[in-house]
């Protein structure tokens, strides 16, 4: 196709949520496989979902039940602590655009 492609809203999530069983470098490897996917397409675009872990004892109830699943996609803790995968995105965004 010609059409450019990009990844409107990415995330993998770093920590298990029934019935997904992940991890942190189960989501450092996904960021960067992903990336190389979106390379060999030559994609235009990238995005993260959000950048922070959503602190659920914050959030207001009602809880939506799927919002566990999304808790953990952040690059970072809900303090703002780097997880792998920010070291991954960090290495992305050093790259020269081309």
């Amino acid at each position: 196709r010609t059409l450019p492609a990009m990844v409107m809203e990415g995330g993998w999530a770093s920590s298990n949520a029934a019935p997904i069983f992940s991890s942190p470098e189960k989501q450092a490897r996904y960021i960067t496989r992903h990336a190389d996917l979106l390379d060999s397409i030559d994609a235009i675009a990238y995005l993260q979902l959000v950048f922070a872990d959503i602190d659920l004892s914050v959030y207001p109830p009602p809880i939506p039940a799927n919002l566990p699943l999304f808790v953990s996609i952040g690059l970072t803790d809900s303090d703002f602590n780097g997880k792998p995968a920010l070291d991954a995105w960090n290495a992305l965004f050093a790259r020269p655009l081309v």
